[in-house]
């Protein structure tokens, strides 16, 4: 989702009158070629007068305007193969209904809806864009078996104490593939001064998201590590604050999280978000409702006390569509070792 963002994730299949796939090709970098083009280029030579007859599938909606790159609809009218078939309708407004009834016009049989919830699953972000504004807001967090995220209570959480390893290796490798998933990674001040984490992709070959320092008191010192190694990093600072980032979103906590989501992706175009703490974080979003996704991992430790994990709310519910889940099995939870993750969405969005 990252690398198209934000634009959304297309594939197109070309099937000739035989059913044999004769084309196929993705979207794969905002600005650069979508999935109709890259599908028909990569035709082989001899399979093109096949293309009269063909059949194109295609996820979305093919557009019928100029942006970075030509209208798709121009290339499929000039091929004029014999039907497309769409899995969703395109909600910007500058596509919206226009493709389909540009092909119409020009005598291709176009049908929709095939598989169309789970196209639109796949690109809930780029929906949810569309429709609110926001980036799609993902909250994860690890817990031990009885409910607490650290052994250290908040007085024992001192500047520079080091984060705690409550899973293994490989629930590591997954963490950093949701990471992969999502355009930016947030933290709040408390658990950058705590536990200095990195918040980069290493376990697997992807890009890092760019990070948000939710640091609205201005706690963080500017020599702090992330602000040296990131200089593409987000510093969330209240107003009157100096921030220590090039890049800085003024925001005070009254204002409330809903806000914070509308300038993070008004100013800084944030498509997606995955949250990682801590618990006073994540929290404040459980209570807002300002949340889409929740991805937990529950290790086999046990404390007896400790930093309690956030509590999960009533209306986080299993996934309607897991494509792509969060590890090699496409479910709502599985085990990576001895650990536990399982996979919630928002019941209704956070939008009423």
């Amino acid at each position: 989702a990252r690398t198209v963002a934000p634009n959304p994730m297309v594939g197109c299949v070309i099937v000739s009158e035989d059913c044999q796939v004769i084309g196929e090709g993705w979207h794969e970098q905002a600005g650069k070629e979508h999935a109709e083009v890259n599908a028909w280029r990569n035709m082989a030579d001899s399979n093109r007068p096949l293309l009269a007859k063909s059949t194109w599938y295609i996820t979305l909606e093919p557009c019928n305007h100029v942006g970075r790159t030509p209208p798709c609809t121009s290339l499929i009218e000039r091929i004029s193969p014999q039907r497309v078939v769409i899995a969703c309708s395109d909600t910007n407004p500058d596509v919206e209904g226009g493709g389909v009834l540009q092909l119409r016009s020009a005598g291709i049989q176009v049908e929709t809806g095939c598989l169309e919830q789970e196209a639109q699953w796949q690109n809930r972000r780029f929906f949810w864009n569309a429709a609110h504004r926001q980036p799609w807001v993902v909250l994860k967090w690890a817990q031990c078996q009885n409910g607490y995220m650290d052994p250290r209570s908040h007085s024992q959480r001192i500047p520079g104490a080091g984060s705690f390893a409550l899973t293994g290796d490989e629930a590591r490798a997954i963490t950093h593939d949701w990471r992969s998933m999502e355009q930016a990674i947030a933290i709040g001040s408390n658990t950058a001064l705590v536990d200095t984490p990195q918040l980069n992709v290493r376990d697997i070959d992807a890009p890092s998201p760019r990070i948000v320092l939710l640091d609205p008191s201005g706690e963080l010192p500017p020599s702090h590590p992330l602000f040296n190694s990131n200089p593409n990093l987000i510093h969330v600072i209240g107003r009157g604050q100096k921030a220590h980032s090039t890049f800085a979103c003024y925001w005070d906590i009254h204002e409330g999280t809903d806000a914070l989501l509308t300038k993070l992706h008004d100013e800084f175009a944030l498509t997606s978000m995955l949250i990682e703490g801590g618990a006073t974080v994540l929290q404040a979003f459980i209570d807002s409702g300002t949340w889409n996704e929740i991805k937990t991992w529950t290790s086999a430790k046990k404390f007896q006390s400790g930093l309690k994990a956030p509590s999960l709310p009533n209306n986080a519910v299993p996934p309607p569509h897991a494509q792509r889940g969060p590890s090699p099995i496409s479910t709502s939870q599985g085990t990576a070792g001895t650990d536990q993750w399982k996979w919630f969405v928002h019941s209704v969005g956070h939008k009423q």
